[in-house]
């Protein structure tokens, strides 16, 4: 049977998108017959996981001193990672290691490479050329990115064909969309380090037009201040909490319209044919919320420092008031991911490890 152990981190100042993808892709080698094992820190990305019923090998950190914070990037810590994965690699005898994390260098790579049969990296970005076995990235993006190999034999799996949404987006009927807008969905993902869903809720909720419709706002497991959110519920009658949900695509299908930071909630988003307006909040989901932007999928509402909130409001009723946009927009989006991104990098990995 096969060993995979996957080394992601999600925390509120990391978010929780890499452990969200991760989590799918372990589903699918469980499937399959695999052992999975997690290599974690931080306590809000291994509370996820242990949620799923994953075992965690807890990975050890160390505090800055000059800012209280974690030291993260830095070469020290990175050689501290790569000892404590081999350690790991050697005890639960590890076939497959795979890691999503942008905590990399090429010298981090090449010290794990001879200890594991196949090292895969899921990436986003291409800083540099890696040194693995196996390269994920399921972005709309990544086509465009020229990625190099760094041997002949090195596996690319790239595009939105190898996209790792998770089961529940599977499958979706053609979204059927209401004439009028019901109910609105803000999400931020699994974390909001700036308070934007708090922000857009109260841009939204003083419009006269928007008194009877409904807004749907996850609130994630990495949320900070989930107090100030029951707060504004209780004021608001037509606002209503969604807590450390279980099936996201439940919140998306019911919704007419998503309000939603940037990143693969953004696919799922799609999948759901749920019509969507994207706020960028990292500087890697910039390309991401272009593309599909320019392409129609979505509505961008650029980088959130600079968000207008009259220009928000603007787009949102725009939008909310263009059923035939919304329509066209909801059957785009549903053509765009086919969900069965997981299963095609699992068969590729097996095929290589059999």
């Amino acid at each position: 049977m096969l060993n995979i152990g996957i080394r992601v981190d999600g925390s509120a100042n990391i978010g929780m998108g890499h452990i969200m993808r991760c989590l799918s892709l372990a589903k699918g080698f469980r499937n399959a017959g695999a052992n999975v094992y997690f290599l974690s820190r931080f306590e809000q990305g291994i509370s996820r996981i242990r949620q799923d019923n994953f075992e965690v090998l807890e990975m050890p950190y160390r505090k800055s001193r000059n800012s209280g914070g974690f030291f993260y990037g830095d070469a020290s810590e990175l050689e501290e990672d790569a000892e404590e994965i081999i350690c790991r690699i050697r005890a639960f005898n590890l076939d497959v290691l795979i890691i999503d994390s942008y905590n990399v260098s090429r010298e981090f790579f090449l010290k794990l490479k001879p200890h594991v049969r196949k090292l895969c990296y899921i990436d986003d970005l291409n800083k540099f050329v890696y040194p693995v076995d196996v390269l994920i990235n399921g972005n709309i993006t990544a086509p465009a990115l020229n990625y190099a190999k760094y041997s002949d034999d090195e596996l690319m799996l790239l595009g939105l064909k190898y996209n790792l949404i998770r089961d529940e987006f599977k499958n979706l009927p053609e979204r059927i969309i209401n004439r009028d807008v019901r109910e609105i969905m803000i999400t931020t993902g699994g974390s909001d380090p700036f308070n934007l869903t708090l922000r857009l809720a109260n841009a939204i909720l003083p419009e006269e037009e928007f008194k009877d419709v409904r807004i749907n706002i996850v609130v994630g497991s990495g949320f900070t201040n989930a107090d100030k959110f029951r707060e504004l519920s209780e004021r608001n009658p037509n606002v209503v909490l969604h807590e450390n949900v279980l099936r996201m695509s439940e919140v998306m299908l019911k919704s007419d319209v998503a309000i939603s930071a940037g990143g693969s909630t953004l696919y799922e988003l799609c999948a759901c044919g749920t019509p969507a307006l994207a706020v960028v909040i990292a500087d890697n989901q910039r390309e991401m919320v272009d593309m599909l932007s320019s392409e129609g999928y979505i509505i961008s509402l650029g980088w959130h420092e600079e968000l207008d909130d009259r220009e928000l409001l603007r787009k949102v009723k725009s939008l909310c008031g263009d059923y035939e946009k919304r329509v066209l927009f909801s059957r785009k989006m549903q053509k765009l991911v086919d969900g069965e991104g997981v299963k095609r990098v699992v068969e590729e990995i097996m095929k290589i490890t059999s």
